[in-house]
């Protein structure tokens, strides 16, 4: 490791180190006391406040914009054992937050798999809706087709009751196949 990252390296962490430490005073001098019950007045807490925020900005720019690069390639580990439970508990948070490269790399390529079957999805769905379409066109061409031919039938049924010559002659005229098992799918009763 070079002596610049190790100087990057120290000075985020002097950063750090003052943030932690304003907090702690920050949140002594708020907490009342037995000595003093009263809260600490309006304004000297925003100015507190504002400082807090302003050390938080500053170490927050500098991880994420100048330091991006060296810490994505470092881990971090601390120097010393947690003394408690409670640091304990802290330090395990913060260490299984941050995913390996290799997992990052691995999510990343899942995210793009789910992204492009959701597109593949997208795709499916609108030859889904031109099969329906297509369908729903064929079905009332079919039911024009077989009440076209439920009224033919019904008329060549009342011309026959009338005219028993035409009754023969309709009994000798052919019938195809497709206008049999067209009439025969219809439902209609004779």
């Amino acid at each position: 490791m070079s002596d610049a990252y190790i100087v990057e390296l120290e000075t985020l962490r002097r950063q750090l180190q003052q943030l932690h430490e304003l907090f702690a005073v920050v949140i002594e001098e708020t907490r009342p006391t037995p000595d003093n019950p009263n809260v600490m007045p309006w304004p000297e807490l925003l100015s507190k406040f504002n400082v807090l925020a302003g050390k938080y900005a500053i170490l927050s720019h500098a991880v994420g914009q100048k330091h991006a690069a060296l810490l994505k390639e470092m881990s971090v580990m601390p120097r010393t054992q947690p003394n408690g439970i409670h640091e304990q508990n802290i330090l395990s948070v913060l260490l299984r937050t941050k995913l390996a490269p290799e997992i990052e790399k691995v999510e990343e390529e899942i995210w793009s798999q789910v992204e492009a079957e959701a597109q593949q999805d997208k795709r499916h769905e609108s030859l889904a809706m031109a099969a329906m379409s297509t369908f729903t066109t064929m079905r009332k061409s079919h039911s024009g087709r077989v009440q076209n031919m439920l009224r033919d039938s019904q008329d060549r049924s009342a011309t026959q009751h009338e005219q028993p010559e035409a009754k023969a002659k309709a009994l000798a005229e052919p019938v195809s196949l497709e206008d049999i098992l067209a009439f025969a799918s219809s439902g209609v009763a004779i």
